[in-house]
């Protein structure tokens, strides 16, 4: 027999990881949100290219261009740790198998998205310090859960007719700090807030994701459907209960009245895209709403429209 066998035995692979794949796909995910997130901020950015440099729309165009790489290295390790061919990968990729598999080493582009960077935070990390200080606090300080609790306690009040004086003797406190809570330089705490709306004769629960985001509490995964719901009708509430048709105006009619109203009331949550309109519409943070919005990922409930939905 020769030498130089024809018969080619399979090149071994890595030893299936499910664990590997289920974090790389978690990944893939995040990183469909966060394209998502980048590419609604060039569009933006692009529609105001009199007040945009050249360089800070390049900054997001290779924001995205990172992100696709990690995608793509996201989903071909998972592909592999799941044990399934790269065969059908390449020809997608423009490459050879050989070369896919040597471009995408599981154990490395594992350990790299374990360090991923989140893009809000890396954009911002590329302005230059001073300027990135005066950003944030000009487009943030009002979107600051605090700041929402503040404003859902002042309408309370306003409503109510109740003087800050007579909040303040039912309270048994000074009615200056009373005017610090209702203005957002100090945060009430619950039982302050829940005195406040008892006082004004309102639904105290109707504000409470308001104090939970602005102390860091966060619900149980199999609640987090319902959280994100809350959470985004207190941001309504605080906001003045604007209608229907004026949030879908602020989102530039980016989302359908069918997915506003399943943001609101469900069933399930919406696309990410979707809850970020709608948080930034009504002048909330979208990292507090991407907080709830992963959690409810592991619920293991479907969370898109149902056919019943649209009748």
């Amino acid at each position: 027999m020769s030498a130089h066998h024809s018969d080619k035995s399979p090149r071994p692979g890595p030893a299936v990881d499910y664990d590997r794949a289920a974090r790389c796909l978690d990944a893939a995910r995040d990183i469909a949100e966060d394209c998502a997130i980048v590419a609604d901020e060039l569009s933006h950015k692009m529609c105001m290219v009199s007040s945009v440099s050249v360089a800070d729309q390049l900054a997001r165009f290779t924001e995205l261009a990172r992100l696709a790489e990690e995608g793509i290295s996201a989903l071909v390790v998972a592909q592999r740790s799941e044990g399934k061919p790269l065969a059908v990968l390449a020809p997608v990729l423009g490459r050879t198998e050989d070369r896919v598999r040597k471009k995408y080493p599981p154990g490395k582009v594992d350990t790299a998205l374990s360090h991923r960077r989140r893009p809000e935070r890396a954009l911002m990390a590329a302005q230059p310090p001073e300027e990135a200080t005066v950003a944030k606090k000009t487009l943030n300080r009002l979107r600051t859960p605090i700041q929402r609790q503040a404003c859902a306690l002042s309408r309370m009040q306003a409503e109510a007719g109740v003087q800050q004086r007579t909040l303040a003797a039912k309270m048994h406190v000074d009615p200056s700090l009373v005017s610090r809570y209702l203005s957002g330089e100090r945060q009430a705490s619950w039982g302050q807030a829940k005195t406040v709306a008892d006082i004004c004769g309102r639904d105290a629960h109707l504000i409470k994701p308001l104090w939970d985001t602005a102390t860091g509490v966060l619900p149980p995964a199999e609640h987090a459907a319902e959280a994100l719901r809350a959470y985004l009708r207190a941001l309504r509430y605080a906001d003045g209960a604007p209608s229907q048709e004026s949030i879908l105006a602020s989102t530039h009619h980016s989302i359908t009245s069918a997915e506003l109203a399943q943001a609101f009331h469900g069933p399930g949550t919406p696309a990410w895209t979707v809850v970020r309109h709608v948080t930034m519409a009504l002048f909330g943070l979208t990292d507090t709403a991407h907080q709830l919005c992963r959690l409810t990922r592991h619920t293991g409930r479907p969370s898109g429209l149902s056919a019943e939905a649209f009748g």
